[in-house]
């Protein structure tokens, strides 16, 4: 290519508010290039990225990832290096309501008390980052919901937790059509870039849309009545001509683990399509204080026949 690295992506400013300002000067760029079309391609290599998003990735961002910079610095280099072999570049976008079962404005508390995050008053919304809503606390009337429909935020909470889960209180993230759920600016050009020269549209999934639910993963919510799976990306794994698909994304110990593990489970029975995927493993960072569970988990699905490499080791895409 005529366009270097560096003429694309300006790495000081990977995480910024001035991320991406430059972007129709980058296509002008692409538009010269000598295009090298995607529908040429008679084995396919994909790269799905999973919520590599503002909020997730600039340390301004409302659920900032540390490391999530220098993941994205990696990602971007990888898709340069590999412009002509990759046929898709297709992503996931978390993309929440402001009135969200996850949300501060989903529950108010019941009653006053005080514990160890200091006083709580009745009829305030909960607080963000160090609440748990459980069932015991509903009983106890320390949780109270507050969405239209209670009854369903009561249900959700119910099954989440025979599930061995929880309703975490995240501080508001990705909210729809802000900058938060943007895609970061300088990953975004490079996306764009390719999809110009290898003429071969990006993909984009957007999750996490039901107030009533979570969505962690990319296939399905933590518990939704509706059992709704996305098909659409699973087929994408089911293509005949696709010979390696690669896998990317913040943070590894959440949305990424999360999405990994529901695809794994779908093909458990499926060596042939496993072993096509290929996790990035330096291009992703867990949260703080998840990073022992995510490790174990991981193992877990290598053995499944996963494969885990360095985007910097790879040097035959095909094979990798």
């Amino acid at each position: 290519m005529k366009t270097r690295f560096e003429e694309i992506v300006n790495v000081s400013k990977i995480g910024t508010t001035e991320a991406g300002i430059d972007l129709p000067q980058v296509m002008m760029m692409a538009d010269n290039e000598v295009k090298v079309p995607s529908s040429r391609d008679v084995d396919r290599v994909e790269l799905m990225m999973i919520d590599n998003q503002f909020d997730f990735i600039s340390p301004q961002g409302a659920l900032p990832v540390e490391g999530a910079v220098a993941d994205t610095e990696r990602l971007c280099r990888f898709i340069y290096k590999f412009m002509d072999k990759i046929y898709r570049i297709r992503y996931t976008l978390d993309w929440h309501k402001y009135s969200h079962i996850f949300f501060s404005s989903g529950w108010v508390y019941g009653k006053d008390f005080t514990d160890e995050n200091g006083e709580h008053k009745k009829g305030e919304h909960v607080l963000p980052g160090v609440t748990v809503i459980t069932n015991e606390g509903i009983k106890e009337g320390k949780f109270k919901a507050d969405l239209p429909n209670q009854t369903k935020e009561l249900t959700y909470v119910k099954n989440v937790e025979a599930g061995g889960e929880e309703l975490r209180i995240w501080p508001y993230h990705c909210l729809e059509n802000t900058r938060g759920a943007a895609l970061e600016g300088e990953l975004e050009k490079i996306i764009k870039f390719h999809s110009d020269v290898r003429d071969c549209n990006p993909m984009a999934y957007y999750k996490g849309q039901d107030q009533y639910s979570e969505q962690y993963g990319a296939i399905e919510a933590e518990y939704s009545p509706e059992n709704e799976i996305r098909s659409d990306i699973l087929n994408v794994f089911e293509n005949p001509k696709l010979v390696k698909i690669y896998l990317a994304g913040q943070a590894k110990s959440h949305c990424f683990l999360r999405t990994l593990q529901q695809i794994v489970k779908h093909f458990a029975n499926r060596p042939d399509i496993l072993s096509k995927i290929v996790v990035l493993e330096d291009c992703m960072s867990c949260i703080g204080g998840f990073e022992q569970v995510t490790a174990e988990k991981m193992e877990e699905i290598k053995k499944m026949g996963v494969k885990f490499v360095k985007s910097t080791d790879v040097t035959d895409i095909y094979a990798a």
